[in-house]
This record gives structure tokens, C-alpha cells and sequence, in this order.
């Protein structure tokens, strides 16, 4: 993957940490906090270990970063999340962790700093939503799923076709 890459041109300080990141922790976390909900992603996963990028929903900065890393830190040991995953051994207290590949109609409104890292290189990086569940453990598409888990979490795969 690597001997594909070709690494962006950094234009601001920003860039550079970004750039930073990725070569030295294996990712960069992209949080946006203003969002509605908000959200953040990684970029570097693909790059450094032929994973797919991670964005996950409604979590606040601190949250989804440590949600972020803790995947990376799998992945950077060799375990690999696809399509349909659903991990237990993620989280504490029992809750799991679903993964579902994000369509690539989603990336503009939610990766434009991932598609900004890959573009020189014209790689089709995949991407993976991280799902969480709500207090009495249900995800999204379960009929009895919290409505604020619901509302917090748009499921990009069912909403992209």
C-alpha cells in the first residue's frame, strides 16, 4: 500500500500534524464537534495497515477518539473489522461495537479531510461507521433502540444508496 501512496502537500500547520499523526500514532482522529451529530473519522488506518478508515456518530470528542484508537490499536496488531462485524470485546460492561461499510455517495459530507490525504495517490480507501449501542444495549436498527441513539447515529449505509 505504502509503495502506492503519495503523500500530500501540507498547506497549513494543520496539515502537518495531520501528516504527523498518521507516520507516527498510525492515524489521525478528525473530530467535528459542530456537527449535527457530531462525529469524527480516521484517516491513516488504510494507509498504515490496509484497514478501513473508521467514522463514528454522536460521541463526544474524548469518546469517540478513545473508541478510535482502541480499533487502531487491534488493527495495528493484526485484527481486522469488515461489513457486519459486531465486536464485545471492545467496550466494558458487555456493550459491543457494529461496523458497517460506509458508501462512497456518503465520503464528501463526512471524509473531505480523508479524501484530501488519499487523492494524490487515487486510492479508493473504504470506510467503516462504528455503531454503539444505546443503555439497554440495541443498535440503531433495533425496533426499541433509544430515539436519541437513533437520531445520533445516521446509518450511512441505509441512508446512501
Amino acid at each position: 500500500m505504502q509503495d502506492q501512496f503519495e503523500w500530500p502537500e501540507p498547506k497549513h500547520e494543520a496539515d502537518k500534524l495531520i501528516l504527523r499523526n498518521v507516520r507516527d500514532h498510525g492515524c489521525h482522529i478528525v473530530g467535528i464537534p459542530g456537527a449535527n451529530p457530531t462525529f469524527a473519522f480516521s484517516i491513516g488506518l488504510f494507509l498504515n495497515y490496509g484497514h478501513p478508515e473508521l467514522v463514528i456518530f454522536g460521541q463526544n470528542s474524548e469518546n469517540a477518539q478513545a473508541v478510535i484508537n482502541l480499533i487502531r490499536d487491534r488493527v495495528a496488531s493484526g485484527q481486522k473489522f469488515v461489513d457486519g462485524d459486531i465486536s464485545d470485546d471492545l467496550l466494558e460492561n458487555g456493550y459491543k461495537l457494529g461496523f458497517w461499510q460506509v458508501p462512497f455517495g456518503a465520503y464528501p459530507e463526512y471524509l473531505g479531510t480523508a479524501i484530501w490525504f488519499y487523492w494524490r495517490s487515487r486510492l479508493a480507501f473504504p470506510c467503516l461507521q462504528v455503531i454503539w449501542q444505546d443503555v439497554n444495549r440495541r443498535f440503531p436498527w433495533e425496533a426499541e433502540c433509544s430515539l436519541a441513539v437513533k437520531e445520533d447515529q445516521p446509518l450511512l449505509k441505509e441512508a446512501i444508496s
